[in-house]
Parts: C-alpha cells; structure tokens; sequence
C-alpha cells in the first residue's frame, strides 16, 4: 500500500500553501502499480472495506442491487465532497 499525491480539479493551482492538504489527502489514497495496466488509484483501505460488505450484501440477496449502487454512489460522494472541503480549508489558510 503506497500513498500518492492527489492532484487538485482542473483549473486549481498548485501552490506551497496545499502541500499540508496533499500530504493529508495522500495518507488517505491507495496507489496500485498493475504492470500491464498502469497506476490505479483507490479509496483508502476503511472504504474499500466498506464497499466490499456492502457488494456482500447485495449479492446475499439482503440488499437489492439498484439500492447497494445507490448507497456506495452515494458514499463515494460525501467523500469527495470531504476531500473537497479539505482543499478548500487549506486554501483559506494559506490566504490567512
């Protein structure tokens, strides 16, 4: 398991201000080298854990699929609104 450096949304500039959000976005970030493929990059460990309990579910039948699709989009919304507020946190304290 290895962190990466997330980049920021198109159009963002990178400035000595982020470095303090982009070390805390990378320790929540897996990169995974596939020889053939390249660079993949996951969730961290916690929701990839969750993920796969909530694939479980669905596929026990206790969860309907359209529902299980439902929830994990969802879920990886509120993320990268998170991941997003922490941006924007780190931009208002290097404006301070």
């Amino acid at each position: 398991m290895t962190a990466i450096t997330a980049a920021p949304p198109a159009g963002t500039p990178l400035r000595i201000g982020h470095g303090a959000v982009l070390r805390a976005i990378e320790r929540n970030t897996v990169r995974v080298v596939i020889p053939a493929v390249g660079t993949m990059h996951l969730p961290p460990v916690e929701d990839l854990a969750w993920f796969g309990g909530l694939a479980t579910l669905a596929v026990v039948g206790l969860v309907e699929w359209p529902v299980a699709l439902a929830i994990g989009a969802g879920h990886l919304l509120a993320h990268q609104n998170h991941l997003r507020l922490l941006r924007d946190f780190g931009q208002g304290l290097e404006q301070a």
